[in-house]
């Protein structure tokens, strides 16, 4: 069994797609589907997993996450768009999700690119808060345990924090 730090260090170096990887030019789906699933190919948990689909695309515009498409082209704004959904929904609803990227006032680039930013940060914080815990020994039922619920914990509070940041921008509308 691999040591926690080769896991740890196979977790935080997942890959990201960049605003300056999008294509400048309007995409069809399929081409918007490749870029997703070969562009993020790292991420996926299974090989045979789908990061996007058509299915999720179209539930995506039905539910106005997504700003509205003209003929069938994405824009880079789309896909950008599409690329903080992604991220989003790992952790939050789809209501949640649609309450921070399904506006029309958002320069989803801009935004995408401080994210990227701000997860470079996340990755030293988090290697470093875990450093306590590399010795954990992965194959003792009685260490994997606590430590894994330990982890949800933690998900579990920002997840919690995600939600209260968008109740009271709610609030704040009303």
């Amino acid at each position: 069994m691999k040591q926690l730090s080769d896991l740890l260090d196979t977790v935080l170096h997942d890959r990201d797609l960049s605003p300056d990887s999008v294509p400048g030019l309007d995409l069809y789906m399929d081409q918007v589907l490749t870029l997703f699933n070969e562009g993020l190919q790292e991420n996926k948990r299974h090989p045979e997993d789908k990061l996007l689909t058509k299915t999720m695309i179209n539930n995506y515009s039905k539910e106005k996450l997504l700003l509205p498409v003209k003929g069938k082209k994405y824009t880079r704004q789309h896909i950008i768009q599409m690329l903080c959904i992604y991220q989003l929904k790992q952790m939050l609803s789809l209501a949640d999700v649609k309450a921070l990227a399904g506006r029309e006032d958002v320069d989803f680039e801009t935004c995408f690119n401080r994210f990227l930013t701000h997860k470079d940060r996340l990755r030293a914080i988090i290697s470093s808060e875990l450093a306590p815990y590399l010795d954990t020994d992965l194959s003792d039922p009685n260490e994997v345990l606590p430590f894994c619920l330990t982890l949800s914990a933690a998900a579990t509070y920002m997840q919690r924090l995600c939600q209260q940041i968008i109740d009271a921008r709610a609030a704040e509308s009303e």
